[in-house]
């Protein structure tokens, strides 16, 4: 399923991309902005005895660019930097003692959305945009702060911010859908305000479970993003 969505939006992607440009009326071609995003993130896990542990805030920043191949469609991209958190837990072992560890991750990447975005005509002041595409990623860095657990005999070992890039892929990719408005407040400026469900199409981690070397690693990251920007 998430191989045929994959394939799906490439394909409308690259269509878009040759329309031919005698299609340009007059309006803007290029629009260009910065956005600010706080998320609410998650990592979702399948495998047996893995646990979510909740929803953890985090935050990204970047350019947003928008070539439009007609008046109220555009190809989008840019770039943003995205700090990805994210809690879970699964069977671990330390001091060679069998607990659970409780890892919370803090991955970050360097993102390139691939979108087709599509707006309205001006509804009063405003415009409602929706937005559809893939976004691969490339990671920056990854680390994790950790607290196990064991029960015989019991001890709680916690450990602080450490480096796991040897434990997590380099690269990542994500479907994105999203909404919002664009307030205008002068000819060639607009305020954004909008919601993208980031959905993740591949896993981030790598490396087989201590406790059964059967299991392996696996985790997807997920989120909700607000976004707040200004075009120009």
């Amino acid at each position: 399923m998430k191989k045929t969505a994959l394939t799906l939006l490439t394909f409308a992607i690259l269509a878009l991309l040759t329309v031919p440009l005698s299609l340009k009326a007059q309006y803007k071609s290029v629009a260009m902005g910065v956005k600010l995003a706080p998320d609410l993130g998650w990592l979702k896990v399948e495998e047996e005895n893995y646990e979510t542990e909740g929803i953890v805030p985090g935050l990204n920043w970047g350019l947003i660019t928008d070539f439009y191949f007609a008046e109220n469609y555009s190809f989008s991209t840019g770039f943003s930097v995205s700090f990805h958190n994210g809690k879970i837990s699964y069977p671990d072992i330390q001091s060679g003692t069998i607990g659970v560890l409780n890892r919370k991750y803090r991955l970050k990447y360097l993102d390139i959305p691939l979108m087709v975005k599509m707006k309205t005509n001006d509804i009063g002041k405003f415009r409602i945009y929706g937005q559809i595409g893939l976004q691969p990623g490339v990671r920056l860095s990854s680390k994790a702060k950790d607290t196990f657990r064991a029960a015989s005999p019991v001890f709680t070992d916690v450990k602080d911010w450490h480096n796991i890039d040897k434990q997590t892929t380099l690269f990542r990719a994500s479907m994105v859908v999203g909404a919002g408005i664009e307030y205008p407040i002068d000819k060639s400026t607009a305020l954004v305000a909008g919601i993208n469900f980031i959905n993740g199409l591949t896993d981030v981690l790598k490396g087989d479970n201590a406790v059964d070397a059967s299991v392996s690693h696996r985790a997807v990251p997920n989120a909700f993003e607000l976004t707040l920007g200004i075009i120009f």
